[in-house]
């Protein structure tokens, strides 16, 4: 049977399909079929629209049988369309929820602040200004700041640390040694590190020598190399820690007079333990290296009579209990971060660290004795290729003033020590970690051996 022979068939009722039958009764459970327009008879259309939402999913050759027989007067689409979703009306619309009024402030939100504090979760910032209204302050001065008086030994520290930093005696050359660096056929250095190398100022052989070594010109430009590469691809903090931070402090040590008295310590996950050495609102974790002093007779056999910390059960000279650091005191505290971290954090982090330090000395000192004084302490906080010198010092009330003011620890800041973008910028670094490393030996080691002296006394 011919498709227009069937379709002629189906107005007169003449033709069943054998899936079909039609019918007129609203109530049946086939397809419905009518044969007046829909605006003719609205109750029976709403009858058979609500039939057809009923009907089970129908097959393909089934849907299509039933929109042709859908109606004489309408247009036949042969593609299945979605249901249309009725429009609402404005009063039926729910206001969006960004647009609700805001509830009043809570007792919960307005101590949300108190409980970050508690939880040790302050912002830099604020673990700056903690800091400074603490019961034994620590606060941050500019070299020339009038809030603190500088003391003699950070006087003379810091102005032999800005000789080098400008440039002055930083290397140890023999005048054959620079004579071929500095020629124009050498390819080892740019032109600004050759035109600097030249200076009458700059190479001091004598002078240089008095702390250290020279470090061949070969590691350094590898170092230089390195670092520029690792800031080209923006690489991780701790790469930039482990291949560059360190290396550069490994390479100062090896080359040191000190280096058998020295040594590196990695205290990137060392927590002040006990706690009780920093405030529980304040981070316990804080910087990343330290140089420590290795124990000589004098230190071991003081070592034996020093009595453990309170309730963290074991010895320690530190303000800490791990196992690498514990038995070597620490005179060097430096922070690294890559080039894009906080400088602000790295602040408050050393400030943290020095402060829980200053109290653990304070508690080895021999009972009875006055007042401890601390001396001049360099610290090094780096970012990316850059590094920076402060110095602690304390400051003590005069007797007239005890009353009204409490111990303070200064932080004086900073001197830009260097950096390793080229490689006269990297000598001056050396060159400065060497005089620090020497201040070490000849400065603080004496003074702790006579800090600690008393308890190796039979």
């Amino acid at each position: 049977m011919s498709i227009q022979l069937w379709l002629d068939q189906i107005p007169t009722g003449q033709y069943n399909h054998p899936l079909l039958t039609l019918t007129n009764d609203p109530n049946s459970d086939l397809v419905t079929s009518r044969w007046t327009h829909p605006d003719d008879d609205k109750e029976n259309v709403k009858l058979h629209e609500d039939k057809l939402d009923q009907q089970p999913v129908i097959p393909t050759e089934k849907r299509r049988l039933s929109a042709l027989m859908a109606s004489p007067h309408e247009e036949v689409d042969l593609t299945p369309r979605p249901k249309k979703k009725r429009r609402q009306e404005p009063d039926d619309i729910d206001p969006p929820e960004h647009f609700s009024p805001m509830p009043a402030p809570s007792e919960d939100a307005a101590s949300e602040d108190v409980e970050s504090h508690h939880s040790g979760r302050l912002s830099p910032t604020k673990q700056l200004a903690f800091l400074e209204d603490s019961s034994k302050p620590v606060i941050y001065c500019d070299f020339a700041s009038t809030l603190a008086e500088m003391p003699e030994d950070v006087h003379t520290l810091c102005n032999d640390v800005q000789e080098l930093a400008d440039g002055v005696g930083v290397i140890g050359f023999k005048p054959d040694e620079l004579a071929n660096i500095t020629d124009l056929d050498y390819g080892g250095l740019d032109h600004r590190d050759r035109k600097r190398f030249r200076y009458p100022w700059a190479n001091d052989p004598t002078q240089r020598l008095k702390t250290g070594k020279m470090v061949s010109l070969v590691e350094v430009q590898e170092i230089v190399a390195s670092a520029i590469s690792f800031e080209e691809k923006r690489a991780h903090e701790t790469e930039w820690n482990e291949d560059i931070h360190r290396a550069v402090i490994k390479l100062a040590l090896t080359a040191s007079n000190h280096a058998t008295s020295l040594a590196i310590a990695n205290v990137k996950t060392v927590s002040i333990d006990p706690p009780e050495f920093a405030d529980q609102k304040l981070p316990k974790r804080v910087v990343d290296y330290a140089i420590v002093l290795r124990p000589n007779q004098a230190i071991e056999n003081a070592w034996e009579k020093l009595q453990p910390i309170g309730n963290a059960g074991v010895k320690s000279w530190n303000h800490t209990t791990s196992n690498n650091v514990r038995s070597k005191p620490i005179t060097i505290s430096i922070e690294t971060k890559a080039p894009n971290k906080s400088w602000t954090d790295g602040k408050a982090q050393i400030a943290i660290w020095t402060a829980a330090l200053h109290k653990r000395l304070s508690m080895l000192q021999q009972p009875g004795q006055a007042s401890l004084h601390i001396p001049a302490m360099p610290l090094l906080i780096v970012q990316g290729h850059d590094w920076y010198l402060f110095v602690v010092s304390q400051q003590q009330p005069s007797l007239s003033e005890k009353k009204k003011k409490k111990l303070t620890t200064v932080i004086w800041q900073k001197i830009d020590i260097g950096n390793t973008r080229n490689c006269f910028d990297a000598y001056k670094l050396l060159s400065v970690l060497h005089l620090v490393m020497d201040w070490a030996y000849r400065v603080w080691r004496p003074w702790f051996l006579e800090l600690v002296g008393w308890m190796g006394d039979d």
